[in-house]
């Protein structure tokens, strides 16, 4: 299943919806710049239907997806084409927000990084 049908089964709240999308914009402007391949990706993954006049909920709301948000975070800081130190800082900060260890984001990291190799091939 797509990234973007697994965020979207989620159901999620517009406040949940929002912070998502603010934390994936947040790790796509860590390295200093938002370029279009990673604007583009967040718009797939989290659509411009999110209303930004909700406040977004707080990051304890998002526990049990922290595993998925984290994955949406690598694909985003990696559509430009490197994931660079700042980018992989932000995922690593936030990982730890959500109680995820250093191994498992390592693990979540070959995960994503194999797939889009997969793809890449294909």
């Amino acid at each position: 299943m797509k990234l973007s049908a697994r965020i979207a089964a989620l159901d999620l709240a517009p406040a949940q919806r929002r912070r998502i999308r603010d934390e994936l914009v947040r790790v796509a402007r860590s390295d200093g710049h938002i370029r279009p391949e990673e604007t583009r990706l967040v718009d797939r993954l989290v659509p411009l239907t999110v209303d930004l006049k909700v406040p977004p909920a707080s990051l304890d709301s998002l526990w049990r997806q922290g595993e998925l948000l984290i994955t949406a975070c690598i694909y985003v800081a990696v559509a430009d084409g490197e994931y660079g130190v700042e980018e992989a800082r932000a995922v690593s900060a936030l990982a730890h927000q959500l109680g995820l260890s250093a191994r498992r984001l390592g693990e979540l990291e070959q995960n994503t990084f194999a797939e889009l190799a997969a793809r890449a091939r294909q």
